[in-house]
C-alpha cells in the first residue's frame, strides 16, 4: 500500500473535462523520484490515460470507482490532491466538490486553474494553483510537497479550517438534499 510513500492522488470522472494526460506527462518529469500516482474513477478517457501510463506502470495505479468510505480512506493516505482542469474558459467558474472534500480531509491540494478554483485555493492556503496544461508547473507544484512535508501538513489543514469555517452549512444543507431526495 501506499501509506509511506509519497502519493499524488486523484480522484473522480477521466473524461474531456479533466487533464490526465498533462499529469502523465508530470509524472514522467518527476520518474526518478519516489513520488507514487493514483488514478481512482471511470470516463470516456480512461484508457486512452492508461495507455499513456503504461511506460510509468510501476508509479501509477489505477481503480475503478469506490464507495465513499472506501475513497475516502485512499484520500486520507495521500500525500498531496489534484483537481486537473482544462485550459478552458468554461472552467474558470468551476468549483469541483472534489476540491472541498480533499480540504476536509485535510490534504493539501495542486489545482490547475486561472479562475474560481484557484482564488479559493489561495484565499484559503490550502494548496498550490497552477496554469492548466502545463506539465512543467505541475510537477513543479507537486515537488514542492515532496520535498516539504511540513507545508503539506500546514496546507492541508488550511484547508480543513476552510471547509469548516466556511461550507458546514452547504455541506449540511446538500446532506439534507441528498437524505430527502433518497428517501
Amino acid at each position: 500500500s501506499s501509506d509511506n510513500k509519497f502519493t499524488v492522488l486523484y480522484s473522480g470522472n477521466i473524461g474531456l473535462a479533466q487533464d490526465l494526460k498533462t499529469v502523465i506527462e508530470a509524472a514522467n518529469l518527476l520518474k526518478n523520484y519516489n513520488i507514487y500516482f493514483r488514478f481512482i474513477g471511470e470516463g470516456v478517457c480512461r484508457s486512452e490515460i492508461e495507455m499513456l501510463a503504461k511506460p510509468l506502470k510501476e508509479k501509477i495505479d489505477f481503480h475503478e470507482p469506490l464507495p465513499r468510505d472506501e475513497l475516502i480512506k485512499y484520500i486520507l493516505r495521500a500525500s498531496v490532491c489534484l483537481v486537473p482542469l482544462k485550459d478552458k474558459k468554461l472552467f474558470n467558474a468551476a468549483l469541483p466538490s472534489k476540491m472541498f472534500e480533499y480540504m476536509a480531509c485535510g490534504k493539501p491540494i495542486i489545482v490547475s486553474n486561472r479562475g474560481d478554483a484557484k482564488k479559493i485555493i489561495n484565499d484559503s492556503m490550502s494548496g498550490i494553483a497552477v496554469d492548466p496544461e502545463n506539465p512543467n508547473l505541475l510537477s513543479d507544484a507537486i515537488l514542492s510537497y515532496f520535498n516539504d512535508a511540513h507545508r503539506c501538513k500546514v496546507d492541508g489543514k488550511n484547508g480543513m479550517t476552510y471547509v469548516t469555517g466556511n461550507l458546514s452549512k452547504e455541506v449540511l444543507i446538500s446532506k439534507k438534499l441528498n437524505k430527502i431526495k433518497s428517501e
